[in-house]
C-alpha cells in the first residue's frame, strides 16, 4: 500500500489565510477558490457556520468569500444526491500519481495549513493571536475505484465533472468501503490531535517532525537531503508526495487515522 501525502485547501497563494482549527477541535479545511465551480462558499456550512461568513470573520477577502470554490477532496457526506466520497486530479499532478503507480488500495492522507481559532467575547470567530500556522493531516481516502475521462461525468456533484472539456487524464479516486485494514469507513475527516500535526514544534510550517519511517523511505519530490538533523524539510513543489509503503509507514498511517471522526 502506497501512502500519498496530498496538500489541499487554502494556501499562501489561493485563499491566503490558514484553514481554522475550530475551538471544538474540528479541522475545517477551506477549499481553494475558483471561477469554474458551481459550488459557492456560501453553500457550504459546518453546523450553523457558513464558510463564506467564516472566511470574512477570519480576515479573508470578502469578494473571494462571495465566490465559488473547488471542493476537493469531498469527504463530508450529505451535500448532494448520489454523493460518494471522492478526490479528483488532472494534468501534471495526475501524471505524477500515475507515474508513481498509485492505484486501488493506496491511501491518500490530506494535509493543509491550519491555525487555532477561538470565539471572541462578542461571539465572532478569530485566530488565537499567538497561534502558529501548521501543516496538519485533516482527512483520508483509501482508493476503492478509479474513473477517468467521460466516466467522471457520472459524478455531476464533483467539480471535476463540471469542466466541459476535461483533460484526457481527468481522474476521480473513489473511496473503498470499508478500509481494507479495518472496519472503518474508507474515507473521512479527522479532528485535531497532536500526532496529526506534521510541523515540528517551534519550527516553520514546512519543517516537519522527523519520524522514523521517513529516514529509509522513498518519498516523491524529496531526496535524502530532505532529512535534517532534527526535522524533515517538506518540498514546496508538488501537490502529492507518494511514499512507498513499507510496514513502518503503513503502521504510522493507520495510527494517525484511528480512531476516526466524521
Amino acid at each position: 500500500m502506497k501512502i500519498v501525502l496530498s496538500r489541499k485547501g487554502f494556501d499562501s497563494q489561493y485563499g491566503r489565510i490558514p484553514s481554522p482549527i475550530l475551538p471544538d477541535g474540528t479541522l475545517l479545511s477551506l477549499p481553494i477558490p475558483t471561477h469554474e465551480s458551481g459550488c459557492r462558499f456560501a453553500d457550504l456550512s459546518h453546523e450553523d457556520l457558513r464558510y463564506s461568513d467564516l472566511i470574512v470573520a477570519l480576515g479573508g477577502d470578502p469578494a473571494l468569500a462571495d465566490g465559488c470554490c473547488h471542493l476537493d477532496p469531498d469527504l463530508r457526506p450529505g451535500r448532494a444526491d448520489g454523493w460518494v466520497p471522492a478526490f479528483g486530479q488532472t494534468g501534471a499532478a495526475q501524471t505524477h500519481l500515475a507515474n508513481q503507480g498509485v492505484g486501488v488500495g493506496d491511501l491518500f492522507l490530506f494535509f493543509g495549513r491550519f491555525r487555532q481559532a477561538e470565539y471572541a467575547a462578542d461571539g465572532r470567530l478569530r485566530y488565537v493571536r499567538s497561534a502558529p500556522t501548521l501543516h496538519i493531516l485533516f482527512g483520508y481516502l483509501q482508493i476503492g475505484a478509479i474513473v477517468q475521462g467521460d466516466q467522471v461525468r457520472d459524478y455531476p456533484w464533483h467539480p471535476h465533472a463540471e469542466n466541459p472539456h476535461p483533460l484526457p487524464n481527468n481522474t476521480l479516486y473513489l473511496a473503498s468501503d470499508p478500509l481494507t485494514f479495518s472496519e472503518a469507513a474508507g474515507s473521512g475527516v479527522l479532528a485535531h490531535r497532536e500526532d496529526r500535526v506534521l510541523t515540528a514544534p517551534g519550527l516553520a510550517q514546512s519543517r516537519w517532525r522527523l519520524l522514523d519511517w521517513m529516514k529509509p523511505a522513498s518519498i516523491s519530490y524529496h531526496t535524502k537531503a530532505s532529512i535534517k538533523d532534527d526535522y524533515f524539510q517538506s518540498a514546496a513543489k508538488g501537490q502529492e508526495f507518494v511514499v512507498d509503503g513499507d510496514v513502518q509507514v503503513q503502521e504510522w498511517a493507520e495510527s494517525v487515522i484511528a480512531p476516526l471522526q466524521i
